[in-house]
């Protein structure tokens, strides 16, 4: 007569490839934590997001929260840099699309401006804000900021073809500073203006002002 299926369970230690490790165990309850962290700003704003709320949406304990991070600082500068560290990720695989030439630079700049203008955009803010008037906040956050910058930088230069001379890779900042300005600054606008017709054109603008910039370039005019 066949053992019933409860029978056959192993007593003991289940197998060493069924039990996560301690880093992995770590790993999940951080991710959870930063997630809850950018969803609770993306909903309430910065200011009104407390541990407690964190803590809850992400199904821990506010003791286990403040066990990974002890200040709220420390929080905020880590979701931050998991936010933006994912962005980087799909702007460096978009730039791969221009390299293989599945897309072309416009369509780059397209992504951009969609990235920009939406959750990315609206959860930066918040911290830009609080970055103002807190120098804890500020001094937390200002490496995340630089480190996202430089690496987009090179996100850049992979779209546009890398440069070795210093004249071109000031160039290239200046280029994917202005993108990123002028969908920032658009991208305040959409919180009181439904025009998105206009933000299209606009967008369009910036594409054929970068066009004859670098036609002019490759003609020998300086502008």
């Amino acid at each position: 007569m066949m053992a019933p299926p409860y029978a056959m369970i192993r007593s003991g230690p289940m197998p060493a490839h069924n039990r996560r490790t301690q880093a992995e165990r770590s790993l999940e309850t951080t991710t959870s934590i930063l997630e809850a962290t950018l969803s609770c700003i993306l909903d309430k704003g910065l200011i009104n997001t407390s541990t407690t709320e964190v803590a809850r949406r992400a199904g821990v304990s506010r003791g286990a929260l403040l066990h990974h991070y002890p200040v709220k600082e420390a929080l905020m500068a880590e979701a931050l840099r998991m936010l933006l560290h994912r962005e980087i990720a799909a702007a460096d695989d978009r730039a791969k699309s221009v390299v293989e030439e599945n897309i072309d630079v416009d369509q780059f700049i397209d992504f951009v401006w969609e990235r920009f203008s939406g959750d990315l955009y609206m959860v930066s803010m918040e911290f830009v804000n609080a970055s103002r008037t807190d120098p804890k906040i500020r001094e937390a956050l200002i490496p995340v900021a630089t480190e996202f910058n430089e690496a987009y930088g090179r996100v850049w230069e992979r779209v546009t073809g890398s440069g070795d001379d210093p004249e071109t890779r000031m160039r290239q900042k200046i280029e994917i500073t202005a993108i990123m300005c002028l969908a920032r600054g658009m991208a305040t606008q959409t919180i009181w203006r439904e025009e998105p017709e206009l933000f299209r054109e606009t967008i369009d603008y910036w594409k054929r002002l970068l066009k004859l910039a670098r036609d002019a370039r490759d003609k020998g005019l300086n502008i």
